[in-house]
């Protein structure tokens, strides 16, 4: 593995949203193409072109990863799950894929479950893409069951629902 590459942190704000986009799908695109069809591919950035995708970036407390010259090269978040007092749930995991592999998705993941436990919830879990599991299950996770995440336009994706050990 070659090393992390530098990058400073900050929190996500409006004026992010096209980067955070591009990024989104471009790391999608690319980093999830051999498990995914190419309808769940284009779904997959159809949806990050939503009014609603705006609007959930927005509530994940997502924090950027950003190159000296301030491009976005990654992002992490998490939100609190309602319906589970004390749960929230990592999101949002997405690195670009020139430097894919380097160890920076595992740096932001404990950095959100940090700020997730720091913020009071004792309990993590994550609905990992296909392509993420692999990472989950290294930082931890366990697999509680398999599923789908509506894309929109009748596109689902299939995903793992997992939990920190």
């Amino acid at each position: 593995m070659t090393a992390l590459p530098e990058f400073t942190l900050r929190p996500y704000g409006e004026g992010d949203l096209e980067a955070v986009r591009t990024l989104h799908a471009l790391a999608f695109e690319s980093l999830a193409a051999a498990r995914h069809t190419r309808a769940q591919l284009a779904g997959h950035t159809a949806m990050t072109h939503g009014a609603a995708y705006a609007a959930d970036l927005a509530a994940s407390h997502l924090m950027l990863a950003l190159r000296a010259d301030g491009a976005v090269i990654a992002t992490a978040g998490w939100i609190a799950v309602a319906e589970e007092v004390g749960t929230a749930r990592i999101r949002k995991i997405f690195v670009h894929p020139d430097i894919a592999r380097r160890g920076l998705a595992s740096h932001l993941v404990r950095d959100a479950e940090a700020r997730a436990v720091a913020a009071g919830h004792r309990r993590i879990i994550v609905r990992a893409n296909l392509n993420a599991v692999p990472l989950y299950l290294k930082l931890g996770y366990r697999t509680l069951g398999e599923g789908g995440m509506d894309a929109g336009g009748g596109i689902t994706l299939p995903v793992h629902f997992m939990e920190k050990t």
